[in-house]
């Protein structure tokens, strides 16, 4: 009996502390099985992300020279954006859009050129209603992404959200209010409310600790819940029969 009662007294204390938390877990856990990840990744927003290289009768701008002219060339990529054709050199000092005929840089893009090539890469049928160059202090969803981008955003039912490299043109990703809410309630599951990335966090290891002490105690409780009607059973028979 002593088993029993403190199995007891732990069972509801601790699903007291926690009770909010498992209701959370629940709650994400259900929100984020039920949306399907294409969705949320946003992949029916989109259009034009693997745009071949168009053929061109124009000579275009040697590599050897931009290697020459550069500071530490790393690298040089041939690329097409909205079937022109450019070069993105990676060098010490960063990612360089380069015209592949002339050779002239073009970057970092201004506002206008963004805002095009969101619209070029945005499959709804909406204009882009603004556009913010983010070179610090960026918000959440592309706190781990590297700076600076454009943002450019979309009025329609998804709050939709396109990002452009100012360096190189490229579509860096998109966010949606769909994507921001599963990123919340991952946030909520995994009890990171900083990062949002760490399920290793002693927040979570210790709520999960004490979940597992709260259920074996629950497990106990059943155990002598199955006894005592075991051990009823036999004196109702007898005092039925007499």
């Amino acid at each position: 009996m002593k088993t029993a009662t403190i199995s007891r007294k732990i069972h509801k204390w601790i699903f007291l502390i926690i009770g909010v938390q498992a209701l959370l877990w629940t709650l994400s856990g259900f929100y984020m099985v039920v949306m399907d990840l294409d969705f949320i990744h946003g992949d029916h927003l989109v259009r034009n992300l693997h745009e071949p290289l168009p053929t061109t009768s124009t000579e275009l701008f040697p590599t050897e020279a931009l290697i020459r002219e550069g500071t530490g060339v790393k690298s040089v990529q041939l690329k097409s954006i909205r079937k022109k054709l450019f070069y993105v050199v990676r060098d010490s000092d960063g990612k360089h859009l380069l015209d592949a005929h002339s050779g002239i840089e073009i970057s970092p893009l201004d506002r206008q050129t963004a805002i095009a090539l969101a619209e070029y890469h945005y499959s709804g049928d909406f204009p882009a209603n603004s556009a913010e160059l983010i070179t610090q202090n960026p918000p959440s969803e592309i706190q781990f992404r590297p700076l600076p981008l454009w943002r450019v955003n979309f009025d329609d039912r998804y709050g939709t959200s396109l990002y452009i490299d100012p360096n190189t043109g490229a579509l860096a990703t998109r966010r949606h209010d769909y994507w921001r809410a599963f990123d919340f309630f991952w946030m909520l599951h995994i009890m990171d409310y900083k990062e949002r990335d760490n399920i290793h966090n002693p927040l979570l290891l210790a709520a999960a600790l004490f979940s597992l002490v709260s259920v074996l105690a629950g497990l106990v409780l059943l155990f002598y819940s199955f006894g005592k009607r075991r051990a009823a059973n036999p004196r109702q028979q007898r005092e039925t029969t007499a």
